[in-house]
């Protein structure tokens, strides 16, 4: 007879965080001319539950992606 051991899983998801072009392609390095308009998508996965909502950074600022241009430099 044998005695069974409990058997304990740590499970930890790590969200897939990718930066899509206008393509719905990864988006690889992209250089643009100074004062061009640019859309960026972020496509997430791998989460337990969705957010609705993702924060925009540049540097420490974080961006306003309600405004038509973002101004950033």
């Amino acid at each position: 007879m044998h005695t069974k051991l409990p058997s304990f899983i740590n499970f930890c998801a790590v969200p897939k965080v990718e930066i899509v072009d206008e393509h719905g392609a990864t988006a690889g390095d992209k250089f643009y001319k100074a004062g061009s308009t640019i859309e960026l998508k972020c496509v997430v996965s791998n989460i337990p539950q969705p957010t609705g909502y993702v924060t925009w950074r540049h540097g420490s600022r974080t961006l306003n992606y309600d405004t038509t241009r973002g101004g950033i430099r």
